[in-house]
């Protein structure tokens, strides 16, 4: 075995520390971020806290894999689509090719025995992982090590297991008083950060795929925003507020647009039919007060849209959820 270790970073400060822990230690760490639509990371942020350190980061991703896996994961749901163990399976895949590219020997994980309900519950859990993944005894979790049986590299000499912890729990007391101890200031507050995780989200994603719509990236992105309706078997996302109408009408040429002239607007994920179009029409005057007229644009065409007679009452039923 060399002393190359290829070490999964999400920018949290389990991550850092164990990024840190190992290069102390005189290896070299490759940190590779996983990047996925449902967790958003500020790369350029994540790239300075690397730095700080000297090590770099690769991003790789599998956008149409990850989304399958979504759609249908083999273990389940966590409290909303957060299917926590089958991401971690990916997510070790993807590391596990990496780590054969660069010719490293093991990989490196923040993870805390019993921090997370779902991936990280018990050491069994995260066993199967490993199975699941074909990463069996290469996966070395500094921060927790010593509260599980000895990892290759630490049978095999290149690690001292003195040179690891023993956290559990989720209590991050430890990990604080760690990386005060390293010097280092710049770090993320532990917290969560996927959508999928969010209730709203997750039901405006579940919805979704009860429709069967073809997701693309930038139709992810406008999840988390807005009130969504169903007109028909079409998705019609209306803003809240200023900084939503000008994220939508950025949109114009992308995705049908429906704009007031004075006001809210919103976008089809299809091209609407005429009376789609004037139901969204109508959508669009109840939230702008003081509008007058109603465009369409799509397709480098703009032509002005009659509402439809609709009710509020009937405008509340083609609401996906209260948000």
């Amino acid at each position: 075995m060399n002393k190359r270790c290829v070490a999964l970073y999400s920018g949290g400060l389990d991550s850092l520390l164990s990024v840190i822990i190992m290069q102390r230690l005189g290896f070299d760490v490759h940190a590779l971020f996983i990047q996925t639509p449902f967790y958003k990371k500020n790369i350029s942020k994540m790239e300075k806290q690397l730095n700080q350190i000297g090590v770099d980061l690769k991003i790789v991703k599998n956008d149409g894999e990850y989304l399958r896996i979504i759609k249908n994961p083999m273990f389940g749901y966590g409290k909303n689509m957060n299917p926590c163990i089958d991401c971690k399976i990916f997510f070790f895949k993807m590391a596990k090719q990496f780590m054969d590219e660069i010719h490293a020997d093991f990989l490196v994980s923040g993870e805390v025995v019993g921090q997370r309900p779902m991936s990280q519950r018990s050491y069994a859990v995260m066993r199967s992982i490993e199975k699941q993944a074909c990463v069996e005894d290469i996966v070395l979790r500094p921060l927790c090590a010593k509260l599980m049986p000895p990892t290759k590299p630490e049978i095999e000499g290149i690690i001292k297991r003195d040179d690891m912890f023993k956290i559990s729990g989720r209590s991050r007391k430890n990990q604080l008083e760690m990386i005060k101890a390293f010097g280092i200031d710049d770090f993320e507050s532990p917290a969560g950060g996927c959508l999928l995780t969010d209730r709203n989200f997750a039901e405006r994603l579940k919805e979704m795929f009860k429709f069967n719509d073809n997701l693309s990236l930038s139709q992810i992105d406008l999840l988390a925003l807005g009130r969504h309706f169903r007109i028909g078997k079409k998705k019609f996302i209306v803003s809240r507020n200023q900084p939503e109408t000008e994220y939508l009408t950025s949109y114009k040429g992308r995705l049908p647009l429906v704009s007031a002239d004075r006001g809210a607007c919103g976008v089809f994920f299809q091209e609407p039919d005429e009376y789609e179009l004037s139901v969204a029409a109508a959508i669009i005057m109840r939230y702008s007060k003081h509008a007058k007229e109603v465009n369409y644009i799509f397709s480098n065409k703009l032509r002005i849209v009659k509402p439809y007679d609709i009710s509020y009452g009937d405008v509340c039923k083609m609401r996906v959820n209260s948000q």
